[in-house]
């Protein structure tokens, strides 16, 4: 649950398009993500879901306002300090080929945080243990499933100690049986406390391990509510022909 209420990301008057101005995926939009909660963005593919939480670490930039993270704004000076702060799990995985299992998982930690490297050894064991994978610690992810990796991806983004993670489609690379592996791990993080943004198309699991879940639609999240409001009491008809048609009550 939150600390509080305490506010961990702020977006301010945001704007956010593409293809000359033509996509919106945010538009003068503002909102603030709690500490200690996990908040599921979900809505309709192309909606700009993934663009909004990659704006949040700076891989995508905005066209205007501000985003404000533990009372820091966003930009060219903060960018490197607010991403020791912000890790980010990618559909993809993003684990570099040449490496072993815990040498991707404690690169950062020694290069970003400048821990030592036996101290980065030391955690990474441990998360690797945790993601049920500190036996694999030797591996090469190319000997690695789907699911194998993605929760090395998740080891080394707790590895960075960070204030927030990121999820952008965690799942949505995998084949159907790896998927519950993946976000068994993300339910016990969830339970924690960890603060958590995750773009996600898995509903079920939205409304077992969220506290808030947010529609985006147009550049605005056109509803925003705790799991039991949003799935049995809608009051967007977009927002109900959206559950209508990805969860099966």
């Amino acid at each position: 649950m939150s600390e509080d209420g305490k506010v961990l990301v702020e977006f301010k008057n945001v704007d956010k398009r593409f293809g000359g101005g033509k996509i919106i995926v945010m538009d003068d939009f503002s909102f603030s993500f709690t500490k200690g909660e996990t908040h599921i963005i979900c809505g309709r593919s192309g909606a700009g879901k993934s663009t909004l939480i990659r704006c949040i670490n700076a891989l995508e930039t905005i066209d205007k306002g501000s985003i404000i993270i533990e009372g820091q704004e966003l930009g060219h000076k903060t960018m490197h300090d607010i991403r020791k702060k912000v890790a980010m799990v990618f559909q993809d995985f993003n684990l570099f080929p040449h490496m072993s299992v815990l040498e991707n998982v404690t690169f950062g930690p020694i290069r970003s945080l400048k821990k030592k490297k036996e101290e980065a050894i030391e955690s990474g064991l441990m998360y690797l243990d945790r993601v049920g994978l500190r036996d694999r610690a030797d591996a090469k992810p190319a000997q690695l499933s789907g699911g194998q990796k993605q929760r090395v991806a998740i080891a080394r983004a707790l590895n960075m100690h960070p204030d927030l993670i990121l999820f952008d489609e965690p799942t949505s690379a995998l084949d159907p049986e790896m998927v519950g592996e993946v976000l068994n791990i993300m339910k016990m993080l969830s339970e924690e406390g960890r603060s958590m943004i995750v773009v996600t198309h898995e509903m079920s699991f939205a409304k077992e391990a969220a506290d808030k879940i947010s529609f985006l639609e147009n550049g605005k999240f056109i509803e925003t509510a705790d799991p039991d409001t949003f799935f049995d009491h809608p009051k967007h008809e977009s927002v109900k022909k959206f559950i209508d048609q990805v969860y099966n009550k």
